[in-house]
């Protein structure tokens, strides 16, 4: 695909997004926002960060714009995203909290695990406008790929029923907390799906989600998001501008690692004294 006008956002950066549509109508950008879930600026290296290289994002700070007075909408998940996507203050907003809504909701089996039937938490209110759909109305292809997390799964506020042409991963944040989980959720229309639909690992189902067993898991959440986010990405002709929303869960918990040459490099940098080895 053909990058020749690409604006990238950064998790606190909004404003990139309005100022972007100052210019005429006939000259809407590419717009790529990229939320990394429980970072703090001081995770990073243009923020002051020593001990864990981030070059790519370094990289795209010297290039564009660092912010240094800027503040998430909530402490918590859900309502913070709910800011970015509404626009509102917390005060304001529908979603205030974590409210989950699987508890209560039955159980399916995938293989040796049980899960929850219905996952996801608080939905959006419907009757108000939120990001994707602004974009949407504006002209623009929209994917979103990482964590959802404004609304249930079947609820009246889920991707395919708030202006996302195309998503996968988490729509639960709780669900997200597991890096090797039993499935991931997907909404293509592209695929002929009619709903968000969940996608079973198979590999991973092999293994329990909990206890020791869990280390076998071989499909990693982030890997396989990623890999959805770009080959979106690539698919994208040039016709018609293109939102993508990648709203990754790393770094947040579990802080799993796969056992790579990234894994291996920082023990080596770091030493063993500085490796987690609990649960």
């Amino acid at each position: 695909m053909k990058y020749s006008r690409l604006l990238f956002v950064g998790g606190g950066m909004l404003a990139s997004v309005f100022a972007a549509f100052s210019a005429k109508k006939s000259d809407k950008p590419n717009i790529v926002f990229i939320l990394c879930d429980d970072m703090g600026y001081g995770d990073l290296g243009c923020y002051g960060q020593k001990y864990i290289e981030t070059p790519n994002i370094d990289r795209m700070a010297s290039e564009g714009m660092r912010f240094t007075q800027a503040y998430s909408g909530s402490p918590v998940s859900a309502p913070s995203r709910a800011c970015i996507m509404t626009g509102q203050h917390t005060g304001h907003g529908e979603v205030r909290g974590n409210k989950e809504y699987w508890r209560d909701s039955g159980e399916v089996r995938y293989g040796v695990n049980t899960d929850y039937a219905i996952v996801g938490q608080h939905p959006y209110d419907p009757n108000r406008v939120i990001l994707p759909e602004i974009m949407k109305e504006n002209g623009y292809t929209t994917g979103m790929f990482g964590k959802w997390a404004g609304g249930y799964e079947g609820s009246v506020s889920t991707p395919d029923k708030r202006g996302i042409d195309e998503f996968f991963g988490y729509i639960c944040q709780f669900q997200a907390h597991l890096y090797y989980p039993n499935f991931l959720n997907r909404y293509s229309s592209r695929l002929g799906d009619t709903a968000t639909i969940r996608v079973t690992l198979e590999e991973n189902i092999k293994y329990p989600m909990w206890g020791v067993g869990y280390a076998l898991r071989p499909q990693y959440s982030a890997d396989l998001i990623h890999e959805a986010a770009i080959d979106w990405l690539d698919r994208q002709s040039g016709d018609k501008p293109f939102f993508g929303f990648f709203t990754y869960t790393l770094p947040h918990a579990e802080l799993v690692q796969p056992e790579d040459s990234l894994l291996n490099y920082y023990r080596e940098r770091l030493g063993e004294t500085r490796v987690f080895n609990g649960s």
